[in-house]
């Protein structure tokens, strides 16, 4: 009787302190760029959509202006709009105190002017009294604006001899920065690519080839800046520009064709033989056409197939026929993959490796059997694969000093050599068969951009304080520095090992503390005005909508999801067109989820409970103590 009395005393116990267990939020003591809980779900939650900073990055003295909009399908107004800022709560207030109504969505703003360059951690809350809501939070807070001690306003591309470090020619691109640039295998070309331009030029005189100017320029500045590859012989040219993959040839600038990506894209591969293009995208977590692996024939820009990732895909490489491919995710994803160019299921998914950062670099031997990925921040290293042995793990695994991020890895087509640049400065060339560096070298900045040459002899490697070092195997001292306009962003070394080429801009370096250049509150004599953040136009940040709603197309019968149109803002043109069947779904699941949770621990618990009663009455419990109480007693 004791014993049924014990049981019922754990199972009241059990009862009274799950619910509380289930529904209680971690108290928010997680550092500014920290892993935060996530909220439960619930049928009565408001929406927090479209958070962003504008402008997304810039100088110290100029004003900032954080935003978010609130929505609720009843039009409930919420009990408050709040937001995280670098370890605080702040209110927030509408951008339009008239503004009531909730149920097509009201803008909540603040604005901020940094005094230093400082990173700064931001995420939305909102709550209706019955559910909240977060916006710009995976795991841990968005980071922004990127602020940048240079105004970056004078870009170049560049050729340097690779022996004396003299420059061949120098070409500006002001403003633009350069995503990328290229040499092709026979060092005939240069192709590179700009915020709004693809050039193509002829590598020693610097002559340009054509140039091709996107049909409607862009917002200069942001981490997915695309790309541009070129083939061994120089006959194709493969590049990404918004939401657009290109394909052209060295006669004309007029594309061989063009394909929709469906989303921005980060990186573009061709393979050496000039057959495949992969193309790695931004997106959204919740949209299937997003977050892709994207695999297509660059003779008649056919697409192979796609692959949809929770992350965004921050890097691919092809081998040289195409037959495998290299690609990194990022959050919430965080994972490197192997595909064989026949199918779109991964030869290799790893697991996560990381905690909380992506996994921004790939590469992959032109044969293709070894692959190497470079990962951020807290967890940050080099991880090789040996392919052929189908192993999702890696054949080793090199931890970086401070775990500082690697975003620039280079290999060797053979393989052979790998290297590696991180933000603390320092750069490495490993051998294949040892995770232990051959060779270590160090500069006082953030390196953003390597290279190694095709045999492993040379390292190339640039970074934030504008500076270029070649390194020589077995020698720790650069053989040559040279200085250029801005942050460095893009370098190749030619097959030959004879030339060198650069591109500046500032893509690498965001969300990226500089720990060389400590930031320091300035006094703004002056605070700097932005131009007017675009109202009544829409544009995207990472795949998500942004920005105000323009329904001046709603009653067209077309629904427009790009112009903010969907059921609750055009019922007109979107009605069941939308998420609102998808919502409704998630509603039904998150009813039954916490339900679940309940009932699965507590029928295990009642079972465990009467089990114990049962060996209870059959005096089994008795006999055990009498056994163990003897072993001991004997010795």
């Amino acid at each position: 009787m004791k014993a049924v009395k014990f049981f019922s005393f754990i199972l009241l116990g059990f009862f009274l302190l799950f619910p509380l267990i289930s529904q209680a939020e971690v108290k928010m003591d997680a550092p500014s760029g920290g892993v935060f809980p996530k909220l439960p779900k619930t049928a009565d939650d408001p929406i927090l959509e479209n958070s962003r900073v504008y402008p997304f990055w810039g100088p110290v003295c100029q004003r900032y202006t954080y935003s978010v909009v609130y929505r609720d399908k009843e039009g409930r107004a919420p009990e408050y709009v709040r937001m995280y800022f670098n370890g605080e709560w702040l209110d927030i207030a509408k951008e339009n105190p008239e503004d009531n109504d909730y149920k097509r969505g009201v803008k909540y703003i603040y604005k901020y002017v940094p005094t230093s360059i400082d990173s700064n951690f931001y995420f939305f809350e909102a709550s209706n009294g019955k559910g909240k809501a977060r916006d710009g939070i995976i795991d841990s807070p968005d980071n922004g604006p990127v602020l940048f001690t240079s105004p970056l306003d004078q870009n170049e591309i560049a050729v340097l001899d690779r022996e004396s470090g003299e420059f061949l020619w120098r070409f500006p691109t002001g403003k633009e920065w350069v995503s990328e640039v290229v040499i092709s295998g026979n060092s005939e070309y240069l192709a590179a690519k700009t915020s709004n331009h693809i050039y193509l030029f002829k590598l020693l005189s610097g002559d340009l080839v054509w140039q091709f100017e996107a049909a409607q320029s862009g917002e200069i500045g942001g981490d997915v800046a695309g790309g541009v590859d070129i083939s061994r012989d120089g006959r194709r040219i493969a590049a990404t520009m918004g939401n657009t993959v290109f394909a052209f040839s060295p006669e004309s600038n007029k594309p061989i064709w063009e394909k929709d990506t469906g989303d921005n894209s980060y990186a573009v591969s061709i393979s050496g033989d000039g057959k495949y293009i992969g193309v790695a995208t931004a997106g959204s977590e919740e949209i299937e056409n997003s977050n892709l692996l994207m695999l297509f024939q660059a003779e008649d820009g056919k697409l192979l197939w796609q692959y949809h990732s929770s992350g965004n895909f921050h890097g691919v490489d092809l081998s040289g026929d195409g037959g495998r491919i290299a690609a990194a995710t990022g959050c919430p994803d965080r994972r490197a993959y192997i595909f064989g160019r026949e199918s779109k299921e991964p030869l290799i998914r790893t697991e996560m490796l990381t905690r909380d950062s992506p996994v921004d670099e790939a590469v992959i031997s032109a044969d293709g059997r070894f692959a190497a990925f470079g990962s951020e921040s807290d967890q940050g290293g080099v991880h090789f694969f040996d392919i052929n042995s189908k192993s999702n793990t890696a054949l080793w695994q090199f931890p970086t000093p401070e775990k500082r991020s690697v975003r620039a890895l280079s290999m060797t087509p053979s393989g052979q050599y790998i290297g590696a640049a991180t933000f603390g400065g320092d750069a490495y060339i490993f051998s294949r068969d040892s995770r232990e560096p051959q060779d270590h070298f160090f500069a006082r900045e953030r390196l953003g951009a390597m290279d190694i040459s095709d045999d492993g002899a040379f390292l190339l490697a640039g970074g934030s304080n504008k500076n270029i070092y070649l390194w020589q195997k077995g020698n720790a001292d650069p053989l040559w520095t040279r200085k250029a306009n801005e942050y460095l962003n893009s370098l190749d070394i030619s097959a030959d090992s004879k030339y060198a080429a650069f591109g500046t801009g500032g893509s690498v370096y965001f969300f990226e503390s500089d720990d060389f250049n400590l930031p320091e509150k300035q006094v703004c004599s002056e605070i700097i005005e932005p131009p007017a953040e675009p109202s009544g136009t829409m544009g995207k940040e990472n795949g998500d909508f942004s920005g105000e709603a323009d329904l001046s197309g709603c009653g067209n019968n077309i629904c427009n999801p790009d112009s903010g149109e969907n059921s609750q803002t055009c019922p007109k043109d979107c009605k069941g067109n939308d998420d609102e069947a998808v919502n409704q779904n998630q509603s039904l699941d998150r009813r039954a989820f916490p339900l679940l949770l309940f009932i699965l621990p507590t029928g295990i618990l009642i079972a465990l409970a009467v089990v114990a009663i049962i060996l209870w009455k059959k005096g089994i419990w008795l006999k055990l103590w009498l056994k163990i109480r003897s072993f001991f007693i004997k010795k």
